[in-house]
This record gives C-alpha cells, sequence and structure tokens, in this order.
C-alpha cells in the first residue's frame, strides 16, 4: 500500500500542486499553496499541458528553499 505523502514519480521533472504541498513537513493543502501562489509569497511559473498545471521541480526546489530561509531566521 502506497503511503498518500509519497509523491507519484520521485523521478519527475514536474510536479503538480498536490505533489509541492507533499515536500512540506507536515503537508500543505493545495488550496493554501494556491493562496499563497496568487498572494505573491510564492513565486512558481506554472506549465500547462492539458487541462493542468505542472511546475518545474528544480524551480519549486528554489523557491521553497527562498521560501523556508526567511521563516526559519524570524523564529530564532
Amino acid at each position: 500500500m502506497k503511503n498518500p505523502y509519497e509523491l507519484i514519480n520521485p523521478s519527475a521533472e514536474f510536479l503538480s500542486i498536490k505533489e509541492i504541498g507533499k515536500l512540506f513537513s507536515p503537508p500543505i493543502s493545495y488550496q493554501s499553496l494556491w493562496k499563497w501562489q496568487k498572494q505573491g509569497i510564492l513565486k512558481l511559473t506554472p506549465y500547462q499541458l492539458g487541462n493542468k498545471k505542472f511546475y518545474k521541480r528544480t524551480e519549486v526546489m528554489e523557491v521553497l528553499e527562498e521560501f523556508m530561509i526567511p521563516q526559519a531566521t524570524q523564529n530564532n
């Protein structure tokens, strides 16, 4: 049985918004990620394939590192 917090394809170049939520610990809902993106907190470039949006893994990791570092320094 698969773990619900596991990525569908860990070696994929593109991630869905739900998969990006699974990168957080604890996982964050896609509604929160969508809201952060709309507010400009997370600056992600969507790539549309059919009627779905995907995000490049490398861009996501860069944005998440920038997003997590300021919050870590605020807690200290």
